[in-house]
């Protein structure tokens, strides 16, 4: 009997990087390096998270490597055949699964000149990731291909269409991994009209329309800096308070304000952490108390917008870390949905877990549910590499 493939897949965020390592399609190891400011985090599988320092932070996939070998898990007789590289980039080229090449890499240099904090990280985990295994093909997989089926109107911009042809600017969404694993979830085959509403709410934040299981609309624009309020990205901002800006600060000193001291950072003056300002918000910090609302407040603006693109809405979904950690941010949205006929079952929010249905009667299911970027990513992969 032939042995399973080994197969590496790896996440980086600008803050986090996350790596799963399969045996075909069984889940053997997965670790989170998280950088929060000057203090770093590390996790592996089900194991308690520890603090850790930068060092280990900075050389996070030779440490999961290192661990996987300490388990026995790869060797000289089990080595890694395929490796996974979320994509998260602007541009048509990158709105499609494909194979890591010279010419990719030569794409994606191009395009990181204009965002620096998002892709940046990105290429260097690949450098590093190549020059570890330099005979293993690398599949990129985008996380904005779910989102090829965005409507006409939702995906162009109203600017000259030479700009837009010579630039490559269109709205290509992202979260489109999470979304895609949430979209095929069993749960939602309850849903008759297929009309879903899903909220990916974590430190990047987005909202999507799914009619029949195909993004439609999504609030995530050319890049992630578009839509909902977030930790600390700016979401939706007047193009003239940009080019206000621009009068007075670079383009790296504007991108450095709208990805890392806007947001929920901007509003609380306090923390981008929802844990700390929900905390905050009891003790009756003023700021905090300010930034969500305007969190809920956005989510809620959305969601009335896509019930309204969609004909009505039969479910709504919570995912990413608020999304299913943060019973209270659930209830403050759907107290405000009730004109929907949502109602939700307090005791059914408090102690949700992935896949339960926390309505209470009503017309609209609520749904919380883990999003699975790493096994969706194995899913893709298997459509470039066999």
């Amino acid at each position: 009997m032939a042995m399973e493939k080994l197969i590496l897949v790896i996440n980086i965020g600008s803050a986090s990087k996350k790596y799963s390592l399969y045996s075909g399609n069984n889940l053997l190891l997965t670790a989170h390096f998280e950088r929060d400011k000057d203090s770093f985090a590390l996790s592996y599988s089900n194991e308690t998270t520890l603090s850790t320092t930068q060092d280990i932070f900075e050389n996070a996939l030779e440490t999961f490597i290192k661990k996987a070998r300490e388990k026995a898990l790869i060797s000289e007789a089990k080595p890694i055949q395929n490796i996974g590289f979320r994509i998260v980039a602007p541009g048509v080229f990158f709105a499609v699964d494909r194979t890591v090449d010279e010419e990719f890499l030569k794409r994606l240099n191009a395009i990181a000149q204009n965002d620096l904090v998002h892709i940046g990280p990105m290429i260097q985990e690949m450098e590093k990731t190549r020059s570890l295994f330099p005979n293993i093909q690398i599949v990129a997989v985008s996380d904005s291909a779910f989102h090829s089926t965005l409507l006409k109107v939702a995906r162009d911009y109203a600017i000259p269409k030479a700009l837009v042809e010579n630039e490559d600017l269109y709205r290509f969404g992202y979260h489109g991994l999470s979304v895609s694993s949430i979209a095929s979830n069993p749960k939602l085959k309850e849903v008759i009209g297929g009309k879903v509403i899903v909220c990916h709410l974590g430190s990047g934040a987005s909202i999507t329309a799914l009619l029949d299981g195909q993004s439609v609309d999504t609030s995530m624009g050319y890049s992630p800096l578009e839509g909902l309020i977030m930790s600390s990205r700016v979401g939706n901002i007047d193009v003239g308070a940009v080019l206000n800006l621009t009068r007075k600060h670079s383009p790296n000193e504007l991108e450095e304000i709208f990805y890392n001291q806007s947001g929920l950072l901007a509003i609380s003056g306090l923390s981008d952490d929802m844990r700390i300002l929900l905390d905050a918000e009891k003790e009756g910090h003023g700021g905090a108390k300010d930034a969500v609302e305007a969190f809920v407040y956005h989510i809620i603006k959305y969601i009335g917008a896509y019930t309204a693109v969609l004909g009505g809405v039969e479910a709504i979904v919570f995912s990413g870390t608020i999304g299913e950690r943060s019973f209270i941010i659930r209830e403050k949205i759907c107290k405000e949905l009730s004109w929907l006929d949502l109602n939700i079952n307090n005791e059914k929010n408090i102690s949700a877990v992935d896949g339960d249905d926390i309505s209470n009667g009503g017309k609209v299911k609520v749904f919380v549910i883990h999003t699975d970027e790493a096994g969706e990513m194995l899913k893709k992969m298997s459509n470039v590499v066999n």
